[in-house]
C-alpha cells in the first residue's frame, strides 16, 4: 500500500512540475508572416539580399508602430524564450536592448548572428535550415524584431534600466 500511495505521489510530483518546465515557452522558432511589413528591396545581392542597417528606423510614425508591434510578436514567439520578455534579459544571454540603433557595427552584428546563429546556441534564424528554401525568419521579420528591441531600449533607458551610450 505505502508502495503505490508513494509511485502515486510521485506521478503528482513530476506532473506538476513538467507544467513548470512546459511554462518556460516554446524555443522552436515559430515563423510570422511579414507580408503586411514595408518590403526590404534594397540589399547587398552579393548577400542574398540582406541589408546591414536597420531599414524602419526612419519610417514615419504610423507604419513605424505597425513594425513594433509585428515586431513585439514575432520577438515574443522567437526570442523571448531565451532573450527575455520585452527583450530584457536575464544575465544569460545578451540584453539586446544594449545594441546601440545609432551604431552601424551593432546593425551588422544583430543580422550576422541572426542569419548564421553562434556556437552558443542561438539558431540561425534568417538562415535556410538544410531541405528548405527560405529562410526561418525573413528579413522583413528580423528588422522589424530589431525595431521593437530599439523601442524597447528607449523605455528602458528613460526607466534607468540601462545606460544610453
Amino acid at each position: 500500500m505505502k508502495t503505490k500511495i508513494s509511485m502515486l505521489f510521485a506521478a503528482l510530483v513530476v506532473t506538476g512540475l513538467s507544467g513548470h518546465v512546459l511554462a518556460h515557452g516554446n524555443v522552436i522558432p515559430q515563423g510570422a508572416d511579414s507580408s503586411a511589413m514595408p518590403p526590404i528591396t534594397d540589399g547587398d545581392e552579393s548577400e542574398n539580399g540582406w541589408v546591414f542597417e536597420n531599414p524602419y528606423r526612419s519610417l514615419d510614425e504610423e507604419t513605424k508602430t505597425k513594425v513594433i508591434k509585428f515586431g513585439e510578436s514575432a520577438y515574443a514567439n522567437n526570442c523571448a524564450g531565451c532573450h527575455g520578455l520585452h527583450a530584457q534579459s536575464g544575465g544569460i544571454n545578451p540584453d539586446l536592448r544594449e545594441l546601440d540603433p545609432e551604431s552601424f557595427e551593432d546593425d551588422e552584428w544583430f543580422v550576422e548572428r541572426l542569419r548564421f546563429g553562434s556556437a552558443k546556441g542561438m539558431p540561425a534564424l534568417g538562415g535556410i535550415p538544410e531541405g528548405q528554401t527560405d529562410p526561418i525568419l525573413d528579413q522583413e521579420t528580423l528588422w522589424a524584431i530589431k525595431t521593437y528591441v530599439e523601442a524597447r531600449r528607449v523605455v528602458a533607458i528613460e526607466e534607468g534600466e540601462i545606460e544610453a551610450d
